[in-house]
């Protein structure tokens, strides 16, 4: 792939303009721009024709003006989706393919950072419905359903709390098994290692290597990563990990041999947080007060399973976070984590603690792909289509994402430096406004009227749901303005 990220004579989001050449990590250009933002992110795919990478960029434009679409919807039918579907029937037109520039644009950015945090998780992909497509494999518990599971890292900026973009991206198809092989521990165990379910999750940090010089990258999971293999995998590529804890696993302490669950419970606190969460079932998000625990301990490699028993035990840090006085009829809070950062001081337990709370992002990321881009609502004859279509989708449900920060970063930035001048007209007559001191906060405020968002004080900062809502009906009004007027703006979006 030409243009690596260690290219320093590279110039990422080429063709973009100049006063947006800073922004092609963000999902304000898609807005702003939506055709430099498509060079920006696929002007670099190797598609094996030239041709198919202009069609690319071309179909990623026009999919960033209605991310929720259908092809006909996005394309306008006749020729230019024809050549859409022609496009990734192409046999070079692989998923890989598709979104390796905007892997090595996130690359980039997160070799430019000090720490990276590289959120993983696993989504299930539902296509049952669409029984002509080929290639799918079983989802579920022998339920009859077909589809997907895909596997995503996503870099987050731990200072920021932002989404820099996907470092990875692969979808897995379970093999078809009789019912009941392999299906207790003990059968999984014997399976090879690259046979495993459990392999998707090393094989990711695996395929995102080591970080350079100078950079830390740390691997958040959920209690599904909770691997001894993925903790030895981070551990050969110089990274770092903060994980939910599932398993009770051996482990050796400074007093000796204990079980990890039952040692965890026994630290006592060292500091309080207050957060805000929103309790399953409730309505609203309420303060609570944590507690925070952490100790020094040893992982042992599991006697039980052939390919790590003789691995060399892992030496981490077990964390506690708990809710040591819930309402009366709640269930209490409790997270238990283990992480290969240091926390022998307040101030680094209380980071690694806060920190696993970015883990959301990702579960915001896959809202975004399901519900942002409808993307169980495609339908292609094969899987091996599908999957590039998804990939483009993928990276702009990254754009949606980075919306809902729009505004926060910039509040006061006049809203001409950072969106087209008939733009800003629009949105100043539609609030009332002078044009030339509208912020960027306003302008935002105004999308987010547009998409639902009531604006009032207790409701918060505009989601990305809203805010893409809000930029639709913001489109049409554009459509408006620019067909009622005889000279009209040059371009409405």
């Amino acid at each position: 792939m030409s243009g690596s990220p260690q290219d320093p004579t590279r110039m990422p989001g080429r063709g973009v303009p100049r006063h947006l050449e800073d922004n092609v990590m963000e999902g304000r250009l898609a807005l702003a721009d939506r055709e430099a933002w498509a060079e920006s992110q696929f002007c670099d795919a190797e598609l094996g024709d030239a041709r198919r990478t202009k069609r690319l960029v071309t179909l990623a434009a026009m999919m960033a003006g209605n991310s929720s679409g259908s092809i006909p919807q996005q394309t306008g039918g006749g020729a230019a989706m024809k050549a859409a579907y022609r496009l990734f029937a192409a046999d070079g037109v692989t998923h890989a393919a598709v979104c390796q520039p905007h892997f090595e644009l996130t690359r980039q950015a997160a070799s430019e950072l000090p720490l990276v945090f590289l959120v993983q998780d696993t989504m299930v992909l539902n296509f049952t419905t669409h029984q002509s497509c080929q290639g799918l494999g079983p989802i579920g518990e022998g339920n009859g359903l077909r589809g997907l599971h895909q596997q995503n890292v996503l870099a987050v900026d731990p200072r920021t709390r932002r989404p820099l973009g996907l470092m990875y991206q692969k979808h897995h198809r379970r093999a078809e098994r009789p019912k009941g092989s392999h299906a207790n521990r003990t059968g999984r165990r014997a399976l090879p290692l690259e046979q495993r379910e459990s392999y998707w999750w090393i094989a990711a940090i695996r395929a995102i290597g080591r970080p350079p010089p100078g950079v830390r990258w740390v691997h958040v999971g959920d209690r599904g990563e909770d691997l001894f293999g993925v903790y030895d995998e981070a551990r050969r590529q110089g990274t770092d990990w903060l994980i939910r804890v599932c398993q009770d696993r051996r482990i050796l302490t400074p007093e000796g041999k204990d079980r990890l669950l039952r040692y965890a419970r026994s630290l006592a606190p060292r500091m309080q947080q207050m957060v805000s969460i929103r309790r399953r079932g409730a309505g609203v998000p309420e303060d609570v007060t944590l507690c925070v625990s952490g100790g020094p301990v040893t992982l042992l490699p599991c006697r039980e399973d052939a390919h790590y028993r003789h691995r060399d035990p892992i030496c981490c840090w077990v964390i506690r976070v708990w809710e040591a006085s819930p309402p009366p009829g709640a269930e209490p809070l409790e997270w238990i984590l283990c992480t290969s950062l240091c926390c022998q001081s307040e101030e680094a337990l209380g980071f690694a603690a806060q920190g696993y709370g970015l883990r959301w992002m990702i579960e915001e990321f896959h809202k975004c792909e399901k519900t942002g881009c409808q993307v169980e609502m495609r339908r292609l004859e094969h899987a091996d289509r599908l999957e590039p279509l998804i990939g483009l989708l993928s990276v702009l449900a990254v754009c949606l994402l980075q919306l809902k920060f729009v505004a926060r970063d910039q509040p006061q930035t006049p809203a001409r430096d950072l969106f087209e001048e008939a733009m800003v007209e629009v949105m100043a007559r539609y609030l009332d406004r002078p044009a030339k001191t509208l912020t960027t906060a306003e302008f935002w405020r105004g999308i987010g009227r547009l998409g639902g968002h009531p604006g009032r004080k207790g409701d918060g900062p505009i989601g990305w749901l809203r805010a893409w809502r809000g930029w639709q009906s913001f489109q049409l009004i554009m459509l408006g303005a620019h067909l009622s007027s005889p000279q009209g703006p040059e371009r409405c979006g």
